[in-house]
């Protein structure tokens, strides 16, 4: 084989020449064996230098893997959940038809994780008026058509007069209504009827009309499920100083697309409608929510009307918590909800704001709204967060550097191998 170590043999004829020639042999073999040995020392070398980078390469996949969850996150935060997600529109009057309402720009929005858009669209208000020097409200809502439609804040959403005391009673009572399958809201109006009172259709829903003593549209920012504790409430929600009242810790939310300012604990809310369990035994309820200036608490009751006593009398606790689930999917989103109750009369005719809420007169079940992070793969709406998941930073995991040791030589390796297999044949075979 070229380059194989010229291999000695002993003759035995000429004894001095025979050890001469086996001491060369030896010395040779020696170094092949070194020859041998440096290579080795140089695969070995390489072999630690690969271990170590396979270490980098796990902490870098690692980061990389963890950023994509984050990514994805992030995606399925802004697109998968139903509800708007992007877009800069506003809602505002009509300008084809000044009678109406309008979606101007372009609104993004998402229904069953499908993204849908839609740009200038605009529709009549639902009909029925608003007694005068009264307030009423509606909302607006987009299909997967992009088909602008309203509701107003009665029992069947399309007819009926409002006459409610305030702004936010009207909004609240929005509500007691269920929005259309498939639709998202986009939107809400709420108008103080002039003399007179206000009629869609005919009067312009502007504050120079005639009929307009005051009138604000409030714009979806976010999809529904964005609304949501940001912290753990200092307390839950209980009774309050009083037996009549309720109390509240202080109060981190998201409201809308933007976290809302702390709002300061407090021990002595007195329930502002005298609401009625008409039957002892019988069960009642509210949700409680933050109000549209974010700066309090204010209770709803099971039926979704606000500003006015409502008689809440369920036969079982069950039935008020249908009753509050669907106030839960039909609230509109400038309100956040913090929690809720559901109270067991202990008497007959027993009335929120007088009777106490403290095992007395009424025994109540407070449950408080639970600040969670965002799960992806959960679309049911439980333990889906209100903040955004955050985009990831740039991968700060070590890069996995260039091999940096020698490629291993097999110069005078094989002729090594080959004469040391040569004379090991030799001698034993």
């Amino acid at each position: 084989m070229a380059g194989t170590t010229v291999e000695v043999r002993a003759t035995g004829r000429n004894a001095d020449s025979d050890v001469d020639a086996l001491a060369d042999q030896s010395n040779k073999q020696i170094t092949d064996l070194e020859t041998l040995r440096a290579f080795a020392a140089q695969v070995g070398t390489l072999i630690e230098e690969l271990h170590d980078d396979r270490g980098t390469v796990n902490t870098w996949e690692a980061e990389v893997d963890a950023d994509l969850d984050d990514i994805n996150d992030a995606i399925h935060h802004r697109w998968n959940r139903d509800g708007v997600n992007g877009g800069g529109h506003f809602v505002k009057e009509g300008v084809a038809d000044t009678t109406k309402v309008r979606v101007d720009g372009t609104c993004r929005y998402g229904m069953g994780g499908v993204a849908y858009s839609a740009t200038n669209v605009e529709v009549e208000l639902a009909t029925g008026e608003i007694t005068q020097a009264k307030y009423g409200a509606w909302r607006l809502t987009l299909d997967k058509l992009g088909v602008l439609s309203t509701q107003r804040a009665t029992a069947d959403g399309t007819s009926g007069t409002m006459a409610f005391d305030s702004e936010e009673d009207a909004l609240l009572s929005l509500a007691q209504i269920a929005r259309p399958a498939d639709t998202v809201d986009v939107g809400y109006l709420a108008i103080l009827a002039a003399s007179g009172g206000f009629t869609p259709g005919t009067d312009l829903p502007i504050i120079g009309d005639a009929k307009v003593d005051g009138i604000n549209f409030f714009h979806a920012t976010a999809p529904r499920l964005d609304n949501g504790f940001t912290a753990a409430p200092s307390v839950g929600l209980s009774a309050g100083t009083t037996p009549e009242e309720f109390a509240f810790g202080t109060i981190n939310v998201r409201t809308n697309g933007k976290n809302v300012a702390q709002i300061s604990a407090d021990v002595t809310i007195v329930f502002p409608e005298a609401d009625v369990i008409t039957t002892s035994g019988n069960y009642g309820g509210h949700i409680f929510v933050t109000n549209v200036a974010g700066t309090g608490v204010i209770p709803l009751s099971q039926t979704g009307i606000a500003g006015s006593a409502q008689t809440v009398d369920s036969a079982s606790s069950a039935v008020v918590q249908t009753a509050l689930d669907l106030l839960y999917l039909s609230l509109p989103t400038i309100f956040t909800i913090i929690g809720q109750e559901i109270t067991l009369a202990n008497k007959a005719t027993f009335t929120y704001a007088t009777d106490d809420v403290n095992g007395t007169d009424g025994t109540p079940v407070w449950i408080d709204a639970v600040a969670t992070v965002f799960v992806r793969t959960n679309t049911s709406g439980v333990g889906v967060g209100p903040a955004p998941p955050t985009i990831p930073a740039t991968v700060s995991a070590a890069v996995t550097p260039d091999v940096g040791s020698s490629k291993p030589t097999t110069a005078n390796v094989n002729a090594a191998a080959d004469l040391i297999a040569a004379t090991i044949n030799r001698t034993f075979g």
